[in-house]
């Protein structure tokens, strides 16, 4: 069964100090063991209690690290999470929901990852199946797909869809999907898994319950509803599912000596889930983990005790006993078994008939302490002696061999007891007599073996046509549900090719329209390509004009330049002979 544990990497340094301070002020190991609880191991407690003194005494006398306390020989991760517990002043039964606050453990780690888990619904029934989902993200809140998740449940089944594949157990490993997210279903089966059937009957009749009910005896009229329900005929699945599950709390639904207490609270399963994203390099450690407590509402026992009440119903059977020990019959002893086998015979189900032998033994005992004062002497004697024992193997199907061999014996013995007298050769015809009658009664023994063999095989064949009816039913129910889905999605698509059709004439004008506008595209760019080529051309002369301008430019400035030497000259030569004159 998987279970989470404390490291100390998960405590705060308020929370390790507290851990720390509870440890160094201890001051015997007896102190230790009562003040920390270890769980079915009452004689363990003293011997670590003195393991850990002596390591704290080796440290100088007290603990400074919260790993140092990790380290101690034998202090394993059980033992640290209990000793943390203690120390934190956490409740053993769920110190994981006050611990993270029922939420999942969702800080990031080294690996930038953070897994998250979601459980639906919040409130449920044991038997209804609920739904996990998992997240998986980065540290900067992008989901990450295809990352392997390891998830474990300490209570029920984990069922996990893989393409066509299903895995189930109680530990699963589940790929997160494109948007970082993997969901699976928890199961919480009986020891004897259900069929479909089965668990599509107990599930559409747990869902007319309010799993918010603050107490059963809120949910009297549901819960009876319920029984009655599991007593008709037809509900052989509902009432072989609903067996399952009280065959499972027998003790408790059962054999219970004060059944009306179930009425007063509901009686809850709890079980961890845990995820974890492992490390792929093989180490086996968790890169990212997420823990959540899930609750299950036990309605076995108080339902059944509920059952008691509608079996109950009616004229008590132990008036109806002292009605018949009033009738003055011969077989006084057998017609009070037949009146009790007939009141068991007449409920369905192994819970009825549970149920219904512990009304019929505590029956019995209130009619042999007070009804039986009015009976004959003789025939008191015989209903003390034999009823009590003959109706603790009354079944719906038999009133038991051994009453019935026991009842001959004493009634062969009273008559031999009654003949002793007689004379030997009346002795020895009434011996032939006894031994002729004593072949009767094992014929008729026989025959009534046989006529319970007919009867069981009767039952057996009932059961079966129960089966298949209630299989006719849910396939009939099925083919109603699809045919109804079909209509409307036949209808859904009816208005949808007619809207197709809308759209494709809407289309083909449309596309009409584009190729007249194509056309026209076309003939514009062969106008285009002509004035391109026309551009062109003129663009090549432009560029031949303008190279031979800018040749004739240079040309020019070159003679220009030549004039303005000259002039210069010529400017020089004037002032030269101006100077000498």
């Amino acid at each position: 069964m998987p279970i989470v544990y404390l490291q100390p990497s998960d405590l705060s340094a308020v929370q390790a100090e507290r851990v720390l301070a509870f440890l160094n002020a201890a001051t015997s190991a007896e102190q230790l063991a009562r003040d920390i609880e270890f769980p079915r191991e009452p004689d363990i407690g003293v011997r670590l209690g003195q393991r850990l003194l002596d390591a704290r005494a080796a440290l100088g006398g007290s603990f400074s690290d919260i790993l140092q306390v990790r380290a101690v020989r034998l202090i394993g991760p059980e033992r640290f999470t209990e000793i943390c517990v203690a120390a934190l002043g956490l409740d053993p039964t769920r110190w994981v929901e006050l611990f993270y606050g029922g939420e999942a453990l969702a800080t990031p780690t080294e690996s930038g990852l953070v897994l998250s888990l979601a459980l639906h619904p919040q409130d449920a029934w044991l038997g209804e199946p609920r739904t996990l989902r998992l997240q998986v993200d980065d540290h900067g809140g992008t989901p990450r797909a295809g990352v392997a998740v390891t998830v474990q449940a300490s209570l029920g089944r984990l069922v996990y869809l893989y393409g066509f594949h299903r895995i189930e157990g109680q530990a699963v490993t589940v790929l997160t999907g494109s948007d970082g997210s993997a969901e699976l279903e928890l199961l919480t089966p009986p020891t004897e898994p259900l069929t479909e059937n089965q668990q599509a009957a107990l599930e559409t009749a747990l869902a007319a319950l309010d799993p918010r009910a603050a107490h059963p005896l809120a949910l009297e009229a549901g819960l009876k509803a319920m029984a009655e329900a599991y007593l008709r005929d037809r509900s052989y699945s509902l009432r072989t599912a609903i067996d399952l599950y009280v065959r499972d709390a027998h003790g408790a639904a059962v054999d219970t000596i004060s059944r009306e207490r179930w009425k007063l609270a509901w009686p809850v399963d709890s079980g961890l889930i845990q995820a974890d994203v492992l490390d792929a390099g093989g180490r086996g450690s968790s890169l990212a983990r997420a823990v959540r407590t899930a609750t299950w509402i036990d309605w076995v026992e108080p339902w059944t005790s509920f059952l008691a009440d509608v079996l109950a119903g009616g004229t008590p059977l132990e008036q109806e006993l002292a009605a018949r020990a009033t009738s003055g019959d011969g077989a006084l002893l057998d017609g009070l078994l037949n009146l009790a086998q007939t009141r068991l015979a007449g409920h369905a189900g192994r819970a009825a008939e549970w149920i219904g032998k512990r009304q019929l033994e505590a029956a019995v005992d209130r009619f042999i302490g007070s009804g039986v004062e009015t009976l004959p002497a003789q025939a008191r004697d015989a209903v003390v002696s034999q009823l009590g024992v003959a109706a603790a193997e009354v079944g719906p199907r038999s009133l038991g061999s051994y009453t019935l061999d026991t009842a001959t014996r004493a009634d062969l013995g009273q008559r031999i007891d009654t003949v002793a007298d007689l004379n030997l050769a009346e002795f020895e015809h009434l011996g032939t007599l006894a031994r002729e009658v004593e072949a009767r009664a094992g014929a008729v023994d026989a025959q009534l073996r046989q006529v319970q063999a007919l009867a069981l095989e009767v039952h057996q064949d009932r059961q079966a046509i129960d089966t298949r009816i209630d299989s006719f039913d849910t396939r009939y129910q099925s083919f109603d549900s699809r045919y109804a889905s079909f209509d409307t999605r036949y209808s859904s698509f009816d208005t949808r090719y007619s809207s197709f059709d809308t759209r494709y004439a809407s289309f083909d004008t449309r596309y009409a329209d584009f190729d007249s506008r194509y056309t026209l595209i076309g003939t514009q760019l062969n106008e285009f390509d002509v004035r391109y080529g026309q551009f062109s051309t003129d663009l090549s002369r432009f560029n031949t004009d303008l190279a031979s301008f800018d040749q004739n430019r240079l040309t020019l400035n070159t003679r220009i330049d030549s004039v303005d030497t000259n002039l210069k000259n010529v400017v020089s030569a004037n002032n030269l002979r101006l100077t000498r004159g």
